[in-house]
C-alpha cells in the first residue's frame, strides 16, 4: 500500500482554495450586478438579474466544494485513525 502524502501536489489547487475562489468570484459578480440594478438610468434589468442568479449558484457551488472537502478529510481521518 502506498503512503498518503501530507503535502498536496503543487500543480493542482486545493479544494479549499478552489471553493474560496468560486465564492469570491460569485461575490464580486454579485456586487457588479447590484450596481447595475441600482442604477436608475438602467432600463434593461434582465441581464443583471440573470447574472445575479448565476452568481448565487457559483457561490453555492464554492461552498459545496468546501463542505465536501471537509467531509472527505473527516472520513480520511476516521479511516486512518
Amino acid at each position: 500500500m502506498s503512503p498518503i502524502s501530507a503535502f498536496p501536489s503543487a500543480s493542482l489547487p486545493g479544494a479549499l482554495n478552489s471553493g474560496r475562489a468560486a465564492i469570491a468570484a460569485g461575490n464580486q459578480q454579485l456586487n457588479q450586478d447590484a450596481v447595475q440594478i441600482a442604477n436608475p438610468g438602467n432600463e434593461n434589468l434582465t441581464n443583471p438579474l440573470v447574472d445575479s442568479s448565476q452568481s448565487l449558484l457559483l457561490a453555492q457551488a464554492g461552498a459545496a466544494v468546501i463542505r465536501t472537502s471537509n467531509e472527505m478529510l473527516g472520513t480520511l481521518l476516521d479511516v486512518l485513525a
